[in-house]
């Protein structure tokens, strides 16, 4: 009989073994034996009932049970048969026998993929593919051409090809960047196309093509923190370089200039602006200044240790400021006992020299002031050339001296002194230090002390223990209150104490030039007249006009200078005893 329809089904068909089921009227699922992928894979007769597919049953297990949605009765007749053909659902083909042209869609498999070292081709034309024919690397093609290869732990961008960022792209390294090897540059997408920053195996260069292109570095609270400027040749930092021409260090604008004798570096602000050395405890911190025959014939020099600051010319020091503010040239220790020059803070100037001259005054234009002397800002001397002749203005010439018990009473100014047998003894400390001896003035010798005995003393700040030994004095006596009438020992008169001495209680003897004489109350005097010793520390008018051996002064003005409770008095007059 002729079928008018849809064709019939081909397949091959499985009798499925359920012998070892065991039907109750309770269980509903029940072992197949195999796995089925759908349940239109079954042909199902349930007490001769064929069932349908979903409603009356369903797979479970993943398709190695049946469920049947009524339990069968016990001793029910269950007949299952396996369609494997074209009946619907999954079907499994044979071996080697699917081919590209029965594939449409996306392809999904339930495990790995493997294509064993074929080509995955991406495009229609074949020229766009993923290989993986050698082994432990991976080969992306595009558009014929090899661009990009994978190996283990590295992704390599091929000869010929490039790696691009596009604008809000982002590359984000989470662990340690490093090995970027030889990139033949990065190309800033700029018109001109030049390579901007270059990385090879011995440089990053920026600027490789030397444009008019700045290059520049933010931080937080500055977008100049950094700054090279392209176009002018000077690197800034803190500001865009605008002085000099080489490193601009720039706080604020000062609004200075700056010489081009000395613009390779320059330091600038708008207050308080300087440059700062700082090195280790024990080390200097140096400024050297060099050529090709010297690198450091010219230094400035700080030591930290010392506290001491150093200046070399020529490869050797030359003037040391030290700790205690003691400006010293040509020597490196403040004591006048070495040859050089001596500026110390409390304004004292020493010069030492072993021989020639130690002072050289020079006036060039015309006659007059050579050297002035003042005392409280009033001048007191002066030394004057006029011609060939030097003068010496309010010239007093005095002595050192010293009562003979070292004290100190009260002696009214213009007192007659006379000599005495002994000399004055003053004591030093000789002690060594950075293996160059030296002495230290101590005055008086100290109690219990000798020459010879061992001694401590503090200069600057520091102490040095050293030997007591005596100064050198071969000419000038002590002395004491005139008491002899006519004496022929007369050696001046009282000007003042030295209070610079703290142990030893030395006077100013004035012996020569003009100063003041204490004259008797009882005697009158007149200009021209000479003077002598009264025996009391007075002076009285001496009985002839002849320069002797006991004459003292001459007066030179009847105007009483100073007027004493005793009734003596002080006129002035030319000192001859000195």
């Amino acid at each position: 009989m002729a079928y008018i329809g849809q064709g019939i089904k081909q397949g091959t068909f499985k009798v499925l073994d359920t012998s070892g089921n065991t039907y109750n009227g309770s269980n509903t699922t029940f072992s197949l034996g195999t796995q089925v992928g759908a349940a239109a894979q079954l042909l199902v007769s349930h007490d001769g009932v064929i069932q349908l597919p979903g409603t009356d049953y369903t797979l479970a297990s993943g398709g190695a049970s049946i469920t049947f949605s009524t339990a069968p009765a016990s001793g029910a007749s269950i007949f299952i048969v396996e369609i494997s053909g074209a009946v619907g659902g999954t079907v499994t083909p044979s071996d080697a026998s699917v081919t590209s042209a029965k594939l449409s869609g996306n392809l999904e498999t339930p495990g790995t993929l493997d294509v064993n070292g074929q080509e995955l081709i991406l495009d229609a034309d074949g020229d766009t593919s993923i290989t993986a024919d050698t082994d432990d690397q991976i080969d992306i093609k595009v558009a014929g051409a090899d661009d990009f290869q994978i190996v283990a732990n590295n992704f390599k961008v091929l000869s010929g090809s490039t790696l691009t960022i596009e604008s809000g792209g982002t590359i984000t390294n989470s662990g340690t960047a490093s090995g970027f090897g030889a990139l033949a540059g990065i190309d800033d997408q700029s018109s001109s196309n030049d390579d901007q920053i270059t990385i090879t195996d011995t440089a990053v260069v920026i600027n490789e093509d030397s444009d008019d292109v700045d290059f520049r570095v933010e931080s937080n609270g500055n977008a100049n923190m950094l700054f090279v400027s392209g176009g002018n040749d000077v690197v800034g930092i803190g500001a865009e370089g605008d002085l000099g021409n080489g490193l601009h260090v720039k706080s604020a604008d000062s609004g200075a200039s700056v010489a081009n004798e000395a613009d390779e570096l320059v330091v600038e602000g708008s207050g308080d602006t300087g440059l700062s050395i700082l090195s280790g405890t024990d080390a200097n911190g140096s400024i050297m200044f060099g050529d090709s025959a010297d690198n450091d014939g010219g230094r400035i020099q700080y030591n930290p240790n010392n506290d001491r600051m150093m200046f070399t010319t020529n490869g050797s020091e030359r003037m040391r400021l030290d700790s205690s503010g003691n400006l010293l040239h040509a020597k490196t220790t403040n004591n006048s006992n070495n040859v050089g020059i001596e500026l110390r803070p409390a304004g004292e100037l020493t010069i030492t020299r072993t021989n020639n001259q130690l002072l050289d005054i020079n006036r060039t234009d015309n006659d007059g002031t050579l050297v002035t002397f003042r005392q409280a800002n009033t001048t007191e001397g002066i030394i004057s050339v006029s011609g060939g002749t030097v003068t010496y203005i309010s010239f007093a010439g005095s002595h050192w001296s010293r009562l003979a018990d070292n004290s100190k009473p009260t002696i009214l100014r213009g007192t007659i002194l006379e000599s005495i047998s002994t000399l004055i003894d003053w004591y030093q400390v000789e002690y060594t230090k950075d293996e160059e001896t030296l002495t230290e003035y101590i005055g008086a010798l100290p109690d219990d002390k000798s020459v010879g005995d061992s001694h401590t003393v503090t200069v600057n700040g520091v102490e040095y223990t050293g030997t007591i030994s005596k100064e050198d004095n071969e000419r000038l006596p002590k002395c004491k209150i005139s008491d002899t009438e006519d004496s022929k020992a007369v050696y001046g008169v009282f000007m003042d104490w030295d209070n610079d001495d703290n142990n030893v209680n030395d006077m100013y003897v004035a012996a020569l030039g003009a100063f003041v004489v204490r004259i008797h109350k009882d005697e009158t005097v007149a200009i021209g007249d000479y003077l002598q010793s009264k025996g009391d520390g007075t002076a009285k008018k001496q009985a002839d006009d002849i320069l002797r051996a006991s004459t003292i002064a001459k007066v030179t003005s009847t105007e009483k200078t100073h007027e004493y409770a005793d009734g003596s008095y002080c006129v002035p007059c030319t000192l001859h005893c000195g």
